[in-house]
């Protein structure tokens, strides 16, 4: 009897043993490589991200992981990114946009903020992407340029996308939204189409362009 309820013992802790799951593969597409590690991208609303990579394509920014898109949205916020009422839905690519374009744009952009400044004006370039309440209670992430003098700040100049539509992007100079518009690049992920680089290129040059003109307009208006 007493080796019957060894075996049977023995049994019961087999089948209880509980099996390893598979790690699925990394989501960096052509890569086979088991996605060991989490992104660590947790919004304001306490949704995480939960796409996994490997350590290759996991992307570290101070202790922490991230997929490439929330890496780039807690890189252009900064030190901000440390207080969750800052950061957007998981979902949400707006704050990385208006970095992208101050960096990309950088030099005709702020060319046009230069050319509108009024004498003794100085120009102060912002590092990184502020979250701002707008109309109705929902946040706009912003940056740009903010010009002034000894006495203090006297305009600025901002790029912004709504917390409603993050392909919509806003110039404000000052207090008042100058002009709106979806960079040619974004149109073109959402309609899932592709270019040569030599288009993709001219469209970009056009849509700083218009950025730039609206910007001298606007700050010629200052008197």
């Amino acid at each position: 009897m007493a080796v019957a309820n060894l075996a049977l013992v023995s049994l019961v802790d087999v089948r209880a043993a509980p099996r390893a799951t598979p790690v699925a593969a990394c989501r960096t597409r052509g890569c086979t490589v088991p996605g060991s590690l989490e992104c660590a991208y947790v919004d304001s609303r306490g949704h995480a991200c939960g796409t996994r990579w490997c350590p290759r394509h996991l992307q570290r920014i101070g202790a922490a992981g991230y997929c490439r898109r929330h890496a780039s949205t807690v890189a252009a916020l900064g030190g901000k990114a440390d207080d969750p009422r800052a950061l957007p839905a998981v979902d949400y690519r707006g704050a990385s946009l208006v970095s992208w374009i101050c960096a990309e744009g950088h030099a005709p952009l702020q060319e046009a903020v230069l050319a509108g400044l009024r004498p003794g004006e100085v120009v102060f370039q912002e590092r990184s992407v502020n979250v701002a309440r707008v109309a109705g209670g929902q946040r706009r992430w912003k940056q740009g340029w903010r010009i002034g003098t000894q006495a203090g700040i006297t305009g600025k100049v901002l790029i912004g996308v709504d917390e409603s539509d993050d392909s919509l992007v806003f110039l404000q100079v000052d207090e008042r939204v100058v002009a709106t518009g979806v960079p040619p690049w974004v149109t073109r992920r959402l309609a899932n189409q592709r270019v040569s680089p030599e288009v993709d290129q001219a469209d970009r040059a056009k849509f700083y362009g218009f950025l730039v003109d609206h910007i001298r307009v606007a700050l010629a208006a200052r008197g």
